[in-house]
C-alpha cells in the first residue's frame, strides 16, 4: 500500500466518510429499491394479526442496505484498508466470507419476500452464509475467564461459530415486527462495537470501520423504516442485522460478550417465544404474537413508545458496557435478560388483564 493511501487513512476525514458515506448511499438507494419492490409486487399486504400496518409497504429494505455496504466494504477491501488497518491480521479471505454471507442472505431473503419461502428452504441461506464466514476464517476462538481474565481456548471452534451465527440471525429476523427496532437495534450494538474496537485497550480499527459503516448503512434506511414505515426489511433486512452484528463480535477477537450485550434483547425474547411456541405444541418456526414488542403493544403502549423502551435499554446497557470488564459484562447481560424477561411477563400480563376487560 502506498503512504499517501497510508496518510488518508489517519485523516479524521476518512473516519468522517466512512461514517455518512453509507448512510446517504443507502438513504437515496432506497427509494430505487422501493419503485423496483412495488414495481414486482415484492410488498407486504396489510391482513391483520401480528402484520399491524395499515397499508401496503415495500419489502426488500435489505437490499436497500446490503446492496450499497456490500459494494463499499468490498471497494475497501480492494484496496487491501481492512488488510492495512488491522496489521495483516484480518485477512481478504475473511472480508470474502462475510460479503459471500451477505450476498447469500440478500439472494434468499429477496426470495423469501417474493415467493414466501418454507422454513425449511428459507434457513438453508442463513445457514450457508454462517458456514462460510466460519470456513474463511472468521471463528470464536476463545472466550475470558471472568474470574482472572485468562483466555480459554474452546474446541470445535467452527461448529460453535455456526451455531452463533444462525441464532443471532433468527434472533433479529424474529423481532422484526415494528417499524424501525431491529434497524434502530442494529445502530446500537454495531455503534457500541465500533466504540469498543477504537477503545485503547481492545484498538482494532479495521474492526472498528466495518462496524461503524454497517451502523451508519442502517441508520441511513431507519427513516424509511421508522413509524410510519415507507418499506420494511423483509427478511433480507432482518437477517442480515443479526448476521452483521453476530460476525462483529467475533471478527478479529472483538469480545464475545459485547455482542451478547447488543444482541441479549432479541436473544431473551426469541428464546421466550420459542419455548412458549414449543410448550403449546407449535412450530417454533409459525410466526405469532407473543413477541416482547407485541405484548406491549396490546398493553397499550404506541409503536414509538415500544421502539423507544427497546432502543433506551439496548443503548443503556451498551454504553455501561463500554466501561466494564468481562465480570461486568456478564452481570450486565445477565441484569438485561432478567429485565426483558421481566417486561415479557408484565406486559404479557397486563394485556391478557386488558383483554378480559
Amino acid at each position: 500500500m502506498s503512504g499517501r493511501i497510508k496518510k488518508v487513512m489517519n485523516q479524521p476525514l476518512f473516519w468522517m466518510m466512512a461514517a455518512a458515506l453509507p448512510a446517504g448511499a443507502v438513504f437515496l438507494f432506497a427509494y430505487i429499491v422501493q419503485r423496483f419492490a412495488y414495481g414486482a409486487k415484492i410488498v407486504d399486504e396489510p391482513s391483520g394479526g401480528r402484520k399491524i400496518h395499515q397499508k401496503t409497504t415495500a419489502l426488500l429494505g435489505g437490499w436497500a442496505v446490503g446492496i450499497p455496504l456490500l459494494i463499499l466494504i468490498a471497494g475497501l477491501d480492494w484496496f487491501g484498508i481492512f488488510f492495512e488497518l488491522s496489521n495483516g491480521r484480518l485477512q481478504p479471505l475473511q472480508i470474502s466470507g462475510i460479503l459471500g454471507g451477505v450476498c447469500l442472505l440478500l439472494l434468499g431473503g429477496g426470495l423469501d419476500d417474493r415467493y414466501n419461502l418454507k422454513p425449511l428452504v428459507q434457513i438453508c441461506f442463513p445457514l450457508s452464509a454462517s458456514i462460510l464466514v466460519a470456513l474463511t476464517g472468521t471463528r470464536i476462538s476463545h472466550v475470558t475467564n471472568p474470574l482472572d481474565g485468562t483466555p480459554f481456548i474452546l474446541p470445535f471452534q467452527t461448529l460453535l461459530t455456526i451455531a452463533w451465527l444462525l441464532g443471532v440471525t433468527y434472533a433479529t429476523k424474529l423481532m422484526d415486527g415494528i417499524d424501525g427496532l431491529v434497524a434502530g437495534q442494529t445502530v446500537i450494538g454495531s455503534s457500541v462495537i465500533a466504540a469498543l474496537a477504537l477503545s485503547a485497550a481492545y484498538f482494532q480499527p479495521a474492526v472498528a470501520l466495518i462496524a461503524l459503516m454497517t451502523a451508519s448503512a442502517f441508520a441511513g434506511f431507519l427513516p424509511h423504516n421508522v413509524h410510519p414505515a415507507k418499506q420494511f426489511l423483509g427478511e433480507s433486512g432482518s437477517t442480515l442485522a443479526g448476521f452483521l452484528l453476530g460476525t462483529l463480535s467475533i471478527l478479529g477477537s472483538t469480545k464475545l460478550a459485547t455482542g451478547l450485550m447488543a444482541l441479549a434483547l432479541p436473544l431473551t425474547d426469541a428464546a421466550i417465544v420459542i419455548s412458549g411456541r414449543v410448550m403449546r405444541g407449535s412450530s417454533p418456526f409459525k410466526g405469532d404474537d407473543t413477541h416482547l414488542h407485541f405484548k406491549l403493544l396490546k398493553a397499550g403502549f404506541s409503536q414509538r413508545q415500544v421502539v423507544s423502551l427497546m432502543w433506551g435499554l439496548s443503548l443503556a446497557c451498551g454504553i455501561a458496557a463500554l466501561s466494564l470488564q468481562t465480570r461486568g459484562k456478564l452481570f450486565l447481560i445477565v441484569f438485561l435478560l432478567l429485565v426483558t424477561a421481566g417486561l415479557s411477563f408484565m406486559a404479557g400480563k397486563k394485556s391478557f388483564t386488558k383483554t378480559s376487560l
